[in-house]
């Protein structure tokens, strides 16, 4: 933007008061007194050559999201929403910032908008959201242009499950199997119309000047309710796609200011044969597309989602896609998801998709969310935008002087991914992070860094560099303990036959015990995740733990069964390191291909020997104790350990053990049958005791 000695906001029309005011108001704000001025309000210097006018207004007309119109010393800011025309106001004190030191923006991210030019321009998507920490800040949707439930939505997600269970009544909920189900919504009967009509009316209004969006899906599962009157509309046992979209066009109609989707997922799946209203919308995952920089367009996945929104275009006038943009098991671990995001939010554009929500880490604080939400912001509204020199630009904004240092790590994360065929995963822990995107030396190098990066800048950027630090305490360890007797990364050391904790390990795990709650870190990942678990766990589990040498070694027990495809290293059984109940992560084998068989070789001496297994509860992971274990001696079965206990809805461990006799030549082989409901389970260690 060209610095001019004086900047006059044009006087209001009838139509654009608010708009002018709003920026008259904010811009001299930002300035010196008298450089900002208001035509018919403040006095003009004659010498217009050195005068800037700036004209607003809203043109909900406009084919465009935004003209800028330049034209000797006037300028015209032109958008098709107010929030649009205020970032763009953002973008033009921020850009004009760099050039005037008269006028401030060092508070404002660095804009992507260039003033020099006239221009028409039409963003990538109508619907941009990265559900990130940073975003849910108070007006910084507007200064960056995203959307956020919280304001867009009348209704989210699997919200109006839970709005309706704080009135319930029975003819809001399925009928399964002949049976009244309240597990399950019913959306054919006139109760749940007669409920969503007078909550919108009530909530959000129903005049030409209110407009909200409203998701009506069902609940998290996939129970289908086959009344008299979902039957009758389509309705199968495992399809609910009938009633739900004829209640969404049923709304639609009666409510032509607001705008209703539904979700493509679990028994949602079947579009409609005819047309829905123009203010109707779909909204479809992405689940199952793999996340690389060089997309493979004959992935079958990527041809399965491309014929799904194809399919869902031909009938419904609006296409959201929900995307994912975090780590779920892992918030504060580095995730380079940015070049990644730039590949889907292209392959989107290609297939006409109107909006993405891009799943993230929400209100809990994840590494990076600054970034990631500056940087995923636009590259929604231009995905052609360089994700490097976006990061380098934020990172120097702000984390001040420290910036360059932070954005070299970014971006070395996403030049892994750019130059190599590396798939991202969305449920990881860091054994898979570091065999794929993460240098154990590299991350070792920035964090440290980190803790020596308080230079007293400002209070402001201190606090955010020793926030990331902590954040980064919780990755180091999770690496340490992956590592297990690393002696570069390892969290502890065999001695004398004992597992000796290294130091290093002890003081990250005290620091971040005193630091997380100060730094505003109470989550690490979305199921189950409080800090507070995962410290009692490391510190009743290895801190506090007499760790003894496991006698078998990993040349010692031979697995003779199949393993999982993502679980092929036995070795974990025997490696003397503990697994955490809070992470199915850190130490376990899970094992649900077959029952897992095992030859026990090198028993090196005559006695009585104790056997103990380790194992993992925990029913959000369909994790549950085994059915049983035999113990074989010289193919006769001498031992059968039954569980005293099958099923914990929180995590925990469950050890089972025995006792036997044992001759240095005898053949021991050992059985461990999956259990019967859900056919897996996660072992950490058998091991063997004199």
């Amino acid at each position: 933007a060209i610095a001019f000695d004086h900047y006059v906001v044009k006087a209001a029309l009838k139509d654009n008061v608010e708009e002018v005011n709003y920026l008259y108001n904010h811009f001299k704000n930002r300035a010196a007194e008298g450089i900002v001025l208001k035509q018919g309000q403040d006095k003009i210097s004659s010498d217009e050559s050195k005068v800037q006018f700036i004209d607003v207004a809203i043109d909900k007309d406009l084919n465009n999201d935004y003209e800028i119109i330049k034209k000797d010393n006037k300028l015209t800011l032109k958008a098709n929403s107010k929030k649009t025309l205020y970032w763009l106001y953002y973008q033009y004190f921020q850009a004009l910032s760099e050039n005037d030191s008269k006028i401030k923006g060092e508070d404002l991210p660095p804009a992507i908008v260039n003033f020099k030019e006239s221009k028409k321009v039409k963003f990538v998507f109508n619907y941009r959201e990265p559900y990130l920490k940073a975003n849910m800040a108070k007006d910084y949707d507007v200064i960056v242009n995203t959307n956020n439930v919280e304001n867009d939505w009348g209704i989210w997600g699997h919200q109006l499950f839970n709005f309706v269970n704080k009135n319930p009544k029975n003819d809001f909920y399925s009928t399964v199997n002949g049976q009244l189900n309240k597990n399950q919504l019913c959306f054919g009967k006139p109760a749940m119309y007669d409920y969503l009509e007078n909550f919108v009316i009530e909530n959000f209004g129903e005049n030409a000047s209110s407009h909200q969006k409203f998701v009506i899906c069902p609940a998290d599962n996939d129970l289908v309710c086959t009344c008299i009157a979902c039957a009758k509309l389509g309705n199968t046992k495992a399809n609910a796609s009938f009633s739900v979209i004829a209640l969404v066009n049923k709304l639609a109609i009666r409510f032509p200011n607001h705008q209703f989707f539904t979700i493509d997922y679990i028994t949602v799946k079947t579009p409609p044969t005819k047309p829905m209203p123009k203010n109707s919308g779909i909204i479809i995952s992405s689940i199952n597309i793999p996340r690389k920089v060089n997309m493979d367009s004959n992935n079958p996945s990527v041809k399965e989602f491309a014929s799904k929104v194809d399919n869902w275009h031909k009938v419904c006038p609006t296409v959201y896609v929900w995307d994912y943009i975090s780590n779920f098991d892992d918030y504060l671990t580095p995730f380079a998801t940015l070049s990644v995001c730039k590949t889907n939010f292209e392959f989107y554009k290609k297939l006409n998709i109107n909006g993405i929500f891009a799943n993230g880490a929400g209100y809990d604080y994840s590494t990076f969310n600054e970034v990631h939400t500056y940087v995923l912001a636009a590259l929604m509204l231009d995905s052609t935008l360089d994700v490097n020199l976006l990061v380098n630009r934020f990172c120097k904004y702000y984390y001040g002087k420290c910036g360059q240092l932070v954005a070299d790590y970014i971006n070395g994360l996403e030049n892994v991914m750019q130059t190599k065929k590396v798939n991202l995963e969305l449920y990881s822990g860091v054994k898979k992070m570091t065999a794929t995107y993460l240098n154990k030396k590299e991350f070792f190098d920035f964090y440290n860094a980190t803790a020596d990066m308080k230079i007293g800048e400002t209070d402001e950027i201190d606090y955010k560099l020793s926030q990331l630090h902590t954040g980064l305490i919780f990755s180091a360890m999770q690496i340490n303990l992956a590592s297990g007797f690393d002696e570069q990364f390892g969290f502890a050391k065999n001695q004398n036959n004992q597992l000796e904790i290294n130091n290093d390990f002890k003081n990250e795990y005290d620091t971040f015990t005193e630091k997380f709650k100060t730094k505003d870190i109470f989550i690490v990942r979305e199921h189950d995740g409080n800090v507070t678990n995962y410290l009692k766990d490391v510190k009743t589990e290895i801190i506090d733990a007499n760790l003894q040498k496991n006698l078998l070694d990993k040349n010692d027990l031979k697995v003779t069964s199949p393993l999982d495809e993502d679980y092929t290293d036995a070795s974990l059984l025997t490696d003397g390191i503990p697994g955490l109940p809070f992470d199915y992560h850190s130490g376990w084998l899970i094992v649900s291909t077959a029952d897992l068989t095992a030859e026990i070789n090198g028993i090196k001496e005559t006695g009585l020997f104790r056997f103990k297994l380790n194992f993992l509860l925990d029913e959000h992971l369909k994790m549950r104790a085994p059915e049983k274990i035999e113990v074989a001696v010289n193919n006769a079965i001498v031992k059968t350990i039954m569980p005293t206990i099958e099923m914990s809805v929180n995590a925990k461990k469950v050890i089972l053990e025995t006792s036997i006799n044992l001759n240095s030549s005898d053949k021991v082989k050992i059985k461990i049958y999956r259990n019967k409901t859900y056919k897996k389970f996660a072992c950490d260690e058998i091991y063997l005791y004199k």
